[in-house]
């Protein structure tokens, strides 16, 4: 479950967090809450996250600590 960010609703450049939950969810969560979602793996988290940042480099981040969606 995704959903896009409206880019002119918040200030700021859109940065994520692409890692599992602690049930081995794969995520991607924009780093100041923002938005986010659960995907089916890592490589269509990174997709996600990548296209939602514009491909601006440094703006996505892969972890290995566990994060939430809330």
């Amino acid at each position: 479950m995704m959903f896009s960010i409206p880019r002119k609703s918040f200030g700021g450049p859109l940065q994520f967090l692409v890692g599992r939950d602690a049930e081995g969810h794969w995520l991607a969560v924009e780093t100041h809450g923002r938005g986010g979602g659960m995907v089916g793996d890592r490589g269509a988290a990174l997709r996600y996250a990548v296209f939602e940042t514009g491909h601006r480099a440094r703006a996505v981040r892969v972890t290995a600590k566990t994060l939430s969606l809330l």
